[in-house]
């Protein structure tokens, strides 16, 4: 019996706030992000920009997520930069998160969630299943890659906005 509620407990999602000390090693398990980028993510919240969390399992970081309380361009909770560590994927734990973003939202009296999607990223699947909607064209997404390396680079790709009311 206890074998099986510490295999429970191993498996349980749990978000928290980012720690500074934790940028180094978030970026070495995530292949899409550079402790850099982290980094601007971490000021960007000290300019209340956004919340940046950690998502661990077991004590263990295994990604992030970032959300901010917004009117435009849709009023709710926006979810944003998700990522899950490369060896910690197709485990549910993106589920995990997107649930958890949903529930934050319904604790702070929001009535919906939006993110942004790259057209071709095949997350689209998880967010229709856990219940967005696309809404709107296409548009072209514009954000800023900050590599280790001191470089920065524009990036821009098509995205689509999804919702899902709360």
């Amino acid at each position: 019996m206890m074998t099986a509620v510490a295999i429970e407990t191993e498996k349980r999602t749990r978000l928290r706030p980012m720690r500074l000390h934790e940028i180094e090693a978030l970026a070495h398990i995530i292949p899409e992000t550079s402790a850099s980028q982290l980094a601007n993510r971490w000021r960007e919240q000290g300019q209340g920009y956004r919340e940046l969390l950690t998502a661990e399992r077991g004590g263990t970081p295994v990604g992030t997520v970032s959300i901010a309380e917004s009117m435009r361009p849709v009023r709710g909770v926006h979810l944003f930069a998700l990522e899950v560590a490369d060896a910690q994927r197709n485990q549910g734990i993106g589920t995990d998160i997107v649930n958890w973003v949903v529930e934050e939202a319904r604790r702070r009296g929001q009535q919906r969630v939006y993110l942004e999607v790259r057209t071709d990223n095949p997350a689209r699947r998880l967010y229709h299943r856990l219940g967005f909607r696309r809404v709107g064209e296409p548009f072209v997404n514009a954000w800023w890659r900050f590599d280790d390396d001191g470089t920065q680079e524009r990036i821009q790709e098509e995205s689509v906005r999804m919702i899902r009311r709360v």
